[in-house]
């Protein structure tokens, strides 16, 4: 940005960078599959060019937190396989665009029974 020299200023210019994250992705689903796994859904975004998906076992994501990488913005499911019967898991997922990411997605509960 640059502004004009007048009677009372000089010109100056000034550097400003701004940064756009990708838009948030809304998680549609999760569902306990059979053989100790969880089935993740979640609405296409054409912004970014893959997710991240992040499980654990405690709602703040402080304790067993994994993250499972999808490096394609057309792919909407994901199998996330050898769970723990009996737990439940809580999950979460994100635009990622290069090294910039979205906000993390509303958090969805799974329990595995099968």
């Amino acid at each position: 940005i640059t502004s004009a020299a007048n009677a009372n200023y000089k010109k100056t210019t000034k550097k400003i960078t701004v940064t756009v994250n990708p838009t948030k992705t809304t998680l549609s689903g999760v569902t306990n599959a059979k053989g100790l796994k969880m089935t993740v859904k979640w609405k296409k975004n054409t912004v970014g060019k893959g997710y991240q998906i992040q499980y654990a076992t405690d709602k703040k994501f402080t304790k067993n937190v994994k993250t499972v990488k999808i490096g394609k913005n057309a792919t909407v499911s994901a199998t996330i396989k050898s769970l723990k019967k009996g737990t439940t898991y809580y999950v979460r997922i994100r635009t990622v665009s290069g090294s910039f990411y979205s906000a993390w997605s509303a958090v969805k509960t799974v329990k595995i029974t099968k």
